[in-house]
């Protein structure tokens, strides 16, 4: 499966596990930018088109969706569910290391620290070759 698929899906079940609308998700999305001092105009419609797969890449504004969800956890019986969920099926992965590289690049862009452009490109760098190892690990943080 495409990593812009494994997005596409992963966008609607975290969505569907908190019970938001794709309107609530804009709304949660905009709030987590604005906390990073940026302004989105994300609307219900490009999140429709994102999952219905209309956009056929990452859309930039996919870092403030994952900080909403961040802030916004599920309970911790719904996160059990779905872990157990997908450990019991082996089509769910990772996207691949250059995808989740991008992927951290853009978590990384809003951080205005003293932190270089070069840095931040070694971060995610670093982050993304080491995400699978951490996430086959977990199991001995629970």
């Amino acid at each position: 499966m495409r990593t812009v698929e494994k997005f596409r899906k992963w966008v609607f079940e975290e969505r569907q596990l908190r019970g938001w609308s794709r309107t609530k998700l804009a709304e949660e999305a905009r709030m987590a930018a604005r906390q990073r001092n940026v302004e989105s105009n994300l609307k219900q419609q490009s999140i429709s088109a994102f999952e219905l797969g209309q956009i056929k890449s990452i859309p930039s504004w996919m870092p403030y969706v994952m900080a909403a969800f961040e802030s916004n956890p599920t309970s911790p019986t719904m996160n059990s569910i779905t872990s157990t969920k997908c450990n019991a099926s082996k089509n769910i992965g990772l996207p691949e290391e250059k995808d989740l590289k991008k992927l951290f690049l853009g978590l990384l862009t809003p951080v205005e620290e003293d932190i270089t452009p070069q840095l931040k490109r070694k971060i995610a760098s670093i982050l993304a070759q080491r995400l699978p190892k951490g996430l086959e690990q977990i199991s001995l943080f629970q």
